[in-house]
């Protein structure tokens, strides 16, 4: 079913001489809105005692679909929806009827039966239940279409049935969410078409508190590993958009539930093991966060980000706590690490304008290197440690302002460097060179100048690439005789 029609569906509202203006199947499935949150204006008014919304939406239907295939439809039900009764006595029959329409390859038609879909749900409630997956199966595969009305309907059918039927789902959302799985990524998608599903879904997920969301993030999550290494990637993006979507508000800013489903997300996150050779970067489930954490901050400003920080910022504290009172292990610190993790992702972006106040953010990364003094770790978790501090370090020397930097700046570089072996430290001040941060000169240099006197016996091949490739890249320019052989 292609979408080779070359009709403009819509005015021309951009400037020119037409009247009307094409529009390619891209065009007009980016311009495609699902938003059920709102209480929108319906074709039809409350329908009468003896009424229903069906027969209500099925004489609408009639007027404006005068098909074959919609007649043939309608003579088949005609004796069935005269009555809300009626409707309810014939369900069985209903349902079957309109899943052996929504199998037909007919524009006109497929619309029509996605209204009707609605229509009847609402009408049913509880009662429409045991349909329910058989309609979603039916339904789901119309989201892929390459005709952009019949998308547009497919998506909008999807949202109002989950809205209309809200209260009998949000008890174990599960069994929805793993309908909706192929549409999300588990199976070849188009962008547009995993942004549709999670559009739809997310209202659901909005209304889901406690041991409930808890539930359904822990379901999510573990999804990810029972996904085809081929799909993978495509998979954990739309579970990111997904989770966006539940924390998306109006314009720029972000719905209530954004804490609440933030903070599910990291304690679902804490169960994850690094293991013994496992980056940050290589866990499907931090990607998945970042990720989604990511386009939160992207579609946030500053002000209404701050939600998000105070979730990052109460969960390092908590797990920093409890390190203190019980101890320092490779296990204890994990979920430290993936928050330093986070906290380094979420001041790069925009170029820190999602950052209020560095100075609490300072004072955390202080508390990071101090946690890693403390407490002498070893192994692969000290490494992914030291890594994701150091780069949260770098992140924030490249972001805050020189007041900061020299009143808790400087402590954390005397740290870094006092604690991190050499080849981290060159690295840090390397990047920091690459990127131009204004203070190098002033700041860097002097550390950078210490370490090499002083690990030049030791270390002088390294140092020696370090300083070739500062030079090579003229990425420092010497002046005078700062730098004496």
């Amino acid at each position: 079913m292609k979408d080779t029609t070359g009709i403009a569906s819509e005015l021309n509202t951009s400037g020119g001489a037409n009247t009307y203006r094409f529009k390619s199947f891209k065009q007009r499935a980016d311009e495609i809105e699902i938003n059920v949150a709102r209480r929108l204006v319906r074709d039809f008014g409350e329908p009468e005692d003896s009424q229903s919304y069906f027969a209500e939406c099925i004489g609408k239907q009639a007027e404006l679909n005068c098909t074959r295939d919609y007649t043939e439809f309608y003579n088949r039900v005609k004796n069935y929806h005269q009555s809300l009764a009626q409707v309810l006595y014939h369900k069985d029959e209903v349902v079957s009827v309109i899943e052996g329409y929504l199998s037909l390859d007919h524009e006109l038609v497929l619309e029509s039966m996605l209204d009707l879909v609605t229509a009847l749900a609402r009408d049913l409630q509880d009662e429409i239940m045991p349909y329910f997956e058989r309609l979603v199966t039916k339904i789901a595969p119309l989201v892929k279409a390459d005709i952009a009305e019949v998308v547009e309907a497919a998506c909008n059918a999807l949202a109002y049935l989950f809205k209309y039927l809200s209260k009998f789902l949000i008890g174990d959302l599960r069994p929805t969410f793993d309908l909706l799985t192929p549409l999300l990524g588990v199976e070849k998608q188009k962008a547009n078409v995993r942004r549709f599903a999670a559009e739809s879904l997310a209202f659901l997920i909005r209304k889901l508190r406690g041991d409930s969301l808890q539930q359904f993030v822990h379901h999510v999550l573990a999804s990810l590993s029972e996904c085809p290494s081929t799909r993978l990637d495509s998979y954990r993006d739309g579970l990111s958009l997904l989770f966006f979507e539940c924390m998306r508000g109006v314009k720029d800013e972000l719905h209530s539930r954004a804490s609440g489903t933030m903070a599910a997300l990291l304690r679902e996150l804490y169960k994850d093991d690094l293991g013994d050779d496992l980056r940050l970067e290589d866990s499907a489930q931090y990607v998945l966060v970042a990720s989604t954490l990511k386009l939160c901050f992207h579609h946030a400003k500053r002000e209404p980000a701050m939600q998000l920080w105070t979730v990052l910022f109460n969960e390092f504290d908590m797990q920093a706590q409890g390190i203190e009172r019980d101890g320092c292990s490779s296990k204890s610190v994990q979920p430290l690490v993936s928050l330093t993790g986070l906290l380094a992702v979420a001041t790069l972006i925009r170029k820190g304008s999602r950052v209020s106040d560095y100075a609490p953010l300072l004072q955390r990364c202080r508390k990071a290197f101090e946690i890693a003094k403390a407490g002498e770790l070893t192994g692969h978790v000290a490494e992914t440690f030291a890594h994701e501090r150091t780069k949260w370090l770098t992140s924030l020397l490249l972001q805050c302002n020189v007041a900061e930097m020299v009143s808790i700046g400087r402590v954390l570089l005397d740290m870094a460097v006092a604690q991190e072996p050499l080849d981290r430290v060159l690295a840090m001040a390397l990047t920091l060179a690459r990127l131009q941060w204004p203070q190098w000169q002033q700041i860097m240099l002097p550390y950078v100048v210490q370490q090499t006197t002083a690990k030049w016996p030791t270390d002088r091949t390294t140092l020696l690439l370090f300083w070739a490739e500062l030079l090579q890249k003229n990425l420092f320019q010497p002046q005078g005789s700062s730098i004496s052989s």
